[in-house]
């Protein structure tokens, strides 16, 4: 079996924390043929901004950088097996709720999601995911 492989794609962010510091976390990890994504949010994959307020176009992009993790990877939306979720206003879950299935339409993989504070101020939805490869 070989070691842990780390992926890395342009077409997502590779963000620092608040502080502005570089993140020690990898956008993915590939082992025993799984691949575990790291937490994305809503982030310009240039800028590493925040693309906007509105959860349904948070939750898209940070769709969107999930998808491109997972493809570096070699794997897509389809093999999801697990899927997490931190919402900073469970209000918005109905909205979030309605993209997700936009996404992931014919595919349920399981989920949790939670209330939660992402730790970068107006970062309104996280997601996490593991697929197999």
């Amino acid at each position: 079996m070989n070691g842990p492989e780390v992926v890395f794609t342009k077409s997502a962010p590779k963000t620092g924390f608040s502080d502005g510091t570089e993140s020690p976390i990898a956008q993915g990890v590939k082992v025993g043929g799984f691949l575990f994504v790291s937490g994305q949010g809503p982030l310009d994959p240039v800028s590493k901004q925040i693309v906007s307020s509105d959860i349904a176009e948070q939750t898209r992009v940070t769709l969107d950088n999930v998808k491109a993790v997972l493809e570096a990877g070699g794997t897509a939306i389809a093999h999801v097996v697990r899927v997490g979720v931190y919402l900073r206003d469970m209000k918005d879950f109905p909205v979030f709720n309605r993209v997700f299935k936009e996404y992931f339409a014919g595919v349920q993989p399981p989920r949790t999601t939670v209330e939660a504070a992402p730790p970068r101020a107006g970062v309104n939805v996280e997601i996490d995911a593991i697929a197999w490869v």
